[in-house]
């Protein structure tokens, strides 16, 4: 029986051919467990739930789109579905113009991305 690969380790491999692509482009830190206080300060300095894992700061080269917002899941459907927080998110975004993805794993996203007309690649 073979291991299904974190989200984290799937995300990884994205941010390294994102890098590879000199693609302009953040990560979302909101996953993870923090205490109390962390959790407060980070609400308070505007972390929000939901929000995609990776923002690309770049046109999408197919269509008009204004950049593209990535939700990194895992590859075994899993844990894949969408929390409300994170439909609201890609609905607001998509309002905004921008092209709104989520890769089940690295080479889904990564296909997912190319498709939408960035060079990326493993």
């Amino acid at each position: 029986m073979s291991r299904v690969p974190t989200e984290l380790s799937e995300q990884i491999v994205v941010v390294k051919a994102l890098r590879k692509a000199g693609i302009l482009f953040c990560a979302v830190p909101n996953g993870g467990r923090r205490d109390r206080k962390e959790a407060f300060m980070l609400k308070a300095s505007g972390t929000v739930a939901g929000v995609p894992d990776i923002l690309i700061f770049e046109e999408s080269p197919v269509g008009s789109h204004v950049g593209t917002a990535l939700e990194m899941k895992r590859i075994n459907g899993k844990e894949s579905n969408l929390s409300k927080a994170q439909r609201f998110w890609m609905l607001e975004l998509e309002k905004r113009n921008w092209l709104c993805l989520v890769g089940f794993g690295a080479r889904d996203a990564l296909e997912k991305l190319r498709q939408a007309g960035y060079e990326v690649s493993l």
